[in-house]
């Protein structure tokens, strides 16, 4: 199966509440957005309101491939003109800016294409199965950005301690989808790494100015220089591999309480999910209804869920005790509850009809409409892997640099011929 052969085969539509005020400071607008992320588009917004860029908020974050509707708020400003690839409508003013307590999910209507007579057969009973039990609600690949992108995960060289690889990360490090001419820059960032004075010389106006005139001024203050790029930016890369962790220890989790027999696997950019895919008859075994999101404070009551948890932070020579970042003020871990199971609200297929964007018109390919909501967190691309039993095609090329930039990074890895998710376990 193939989806966001088009933007317009990825719509995402967030689902937010917030209260309007007659004489609100804040300007709230609904922003409809085509192959644009939530930071570029922040970026635009604020330079066309005039305003800081701390000044632009925003509910959820949203990936740049598809279609996506958001909600944005500018404190103090007004958004005036137009921005290509960006619809703006002016909502209404309130008193505070908005945030992430405003989000209530988001819905989903995707086309799912390239498929066989075969993977549309079973749509109706695995629809079905996944409306009544849902799915483990794990993250997937947009989460880890950098690791996708071949640049490593660079949350986990904050946590051992190692900023001035993480300033490599987001300075030097070419990522896989990078215009030539910026990899050819950053290979010039890596050739004159630590002649600051040169760097700042030739760096104009390209992201990241302020962690380089930090480090003219003080070379080896790696952490300090930390501290000058944007502390939401900052911290993708703490949830990153937040997100990460969480992912092994709910696989090693169910590992633990399942039998194999009960398990299915694939594979997404940081090793692979473990599926729950019992029999509908099968008799489960008592499963928690909550994961933690980790920071050094949690401390598990379930044993089988301690026993992952530190299985999954072992792989990375940490441990609980020691799942925090030093030396970096504000830079930290959050505890959270994640649900382990996530169910879709409002699951509809449309039948199957031939997909007139197909590779070869006379292969008899079908395509399919999905639609449904998620609750704040969850990933649609995951509920299509549950609806069809495998993740959508056009991913193994980002998950192959993915796995070269682990082997690159000093994390422990398999044996030659074995799978690296699997062996760690």
């Amino acid at each position: 199966m193939r989806i966001k052969t088009v933007p317009e085969d990825f719509v995402v539509t967030e689902l937010a509440e917030w209260t309007p005020r007659a004489s609100g400071k804040v300007s709230v607008y609904e922003v409809r957005k085509r192959k644009l992320d939530t930071f570029d588009a922040v970026r635009l917004l604020a330079d066309r309101a005039g305003v800081a860029i701390q000044q632009v908020a925003y509910v959820g974050l949203k990936d740049r491939q598809g279609v996506t509707t958001q909600l944005v708020s500018i404190d103090g400003g007004q958004f005036r003109g137009r921005i290509p690839g960006m619809h703006v409508r002016y909502l209404g003013r309130t008193d505070a800016p908005l945030g992430p307590d405003a989000l209530r999910g988001n819905a989903f209507e995707i086309v799912v294409r390239d498929l066989s007579p075969a993977d549309v057969e079973r749509l109706p009973e695995r629809a079905a199965r996944l409306a009544r039990r849902g799915f483990v609600d794990y993250f997937d690949d947009q989460r880890f950005g950098s690791l996708a992108q071949g640049q490593g995960l660079p949350g986990r060289d904050l946590v051992r301690g190692d900023f001035e690889g993480v300033v490599r990360a987001l300075l030097a490090a070419p990522g896989r989808r990078d215009p030539e001419e910026d990899k050819r820059w950053k290979r010039l960032v890596t050739a004159c790494w630590g002649d600051w004075e040169l760097l700042l010389k030739k760096w104009g106006e390209r992201k990241g100015i302020a962690i380089v005139r930090h480090l003219r001024r003080k070379p080896d203050d790696f952490a300090g220089a930390l501290q000058r790029m944007p502390a939401k930016e900052r911290a993708i890369h703490v949830f990153a591999y937040q997100s990460l962790v969480w992912n092994d220890a709910v696989a090693r989790y169910l590992e633990r309480k399942l039998p194999a027999r009960w398990l299915a696997r694939t594979r997404y950019v940081g090793g692979e999910h473990v599926w729950v895919e019992a029999p509908d008859d099968a008799a489960l075994p008592p499963l928690v209804e909550t994961f933690p999101l980790l920071d050094h404070t949690v401390v598990p009551a379930d044993p089988d869920v301690r026993a992952a948890v530190d299985a999954a932070l072992a792989r990375d020579g940490l441990t609980l005790e020691t799942f925090r970042i030093e030396g970096i003020p504000g830079c930290f871990f959050k505890h959270h509850e994640r649900p382990l199971v996530v169910v879709p609200d409002g699951l509809r297929v449309s039948p199957p009809r031939p997909d007139d964007r197909a590779r070869d018109p006379d292969a008899g390919r079908l395509m399919v409409r999905v639609a449904f909501s998620l609750p704040p967190g969850a990933y649609a691309t995951l509920a299509l892997n549950r609806l069809f039993g495998r993740a959508p095609d056009g991913f193994e090329e980002k998950r192959r640099a993915a796995r070269a930039a682990r082997r690159d990074d000093g994390a422990p890895r398999a044996p030659a011929g074995d799978d690296p998710a699997r062996a760690a376990r």
